[in-house]
């Protein structure tokens, strides 16, 4: 067992029949799942933004090979087998929607970045035939200009391809992990020693 997976079976549980680990969470009654300001029903509801917060960053702290279950504790609730397949479609739906946006980032981040290069191209090719005229010193100078444009163009391509699509397919990634995340509800108090979010 490596250091990481020693350090985060001390954080998380981890399930014995398929190994993922889970995150817990500690509320009251099923509706402290979604944001308390939206009145929609279940099925269209948004999730409680503190909850969210704790997902994403315990998902953060699980490295991307694991999958991940979610368990819900809910003290003070009685069980309603509905509501639990509600919130379970809810909650895959919810990531399913995200996912869509994400990869709709992705290419935007791959259709700006061609532009960019595209522009960046130009210009470095534009400022090649300036550096073979330089008669004068405004066609010095516009060379100068063009040249700096098509760095930065370039850069600005680079950037996007190289980190900003990186960060989203992270983040795709981590969605897909809650959307096939096992889900279970408990109608009892959380182990007091790992971590759990208690809203």
């Amino acid at each position: 067992m490596s250091k990481i997976d020693s350090l985060l079976e001390k954080i998380y549980e981890r399930n014995p029949e398929n190994g993922h680990y889970i995150i817990e969470v500690s509320l009251t009654n099923y509706a402290e799942i979604f944001n308390e300001w939206d009145y929609a029903p279940f099925k269209r509801k948004d999730i409680n933004p503190e909850l969210l917060s704790f997902l994403e960053d315990s998902i953060d702290d699980i490295p991307l090979e694991y999958n991940i279950d979610i368990c819900f504790y809910l003290a003070e609730e009685r069980q309603n087998a509905d509501k639990e397949n509600l919130i379970t479609a809810w909650f895959r739906t919810f990531y399913t929607f995200y996912i869509e946006i994400e990869k709709n980032k992705i290419k935007a981040i791959l259709q700006s970045s061609a532009v960019y290069m595209m522009v960046s191209a130009v210009l470095l090719v534009v400022s090649y035939f300036g550096v073979l005229h330089q008669e004068s010193v405004a066609i010095y100078t516009l060379t100068e200009i063009l040249i700096v444009g098509g760095w930065v163009f370039l850069w600005e391509a680079m950037d996007r391809l190289l980190f900003q699509r990186k960060t989203v397919s992270k983040l795709i990634k981590n969605y897909e992990r809650f959307r096939i995340a096992d889900i279970s509800f408990r109608y009892s108090k959380p182990p007091e020693a790992l971590r759990v979010l208690r809203i």
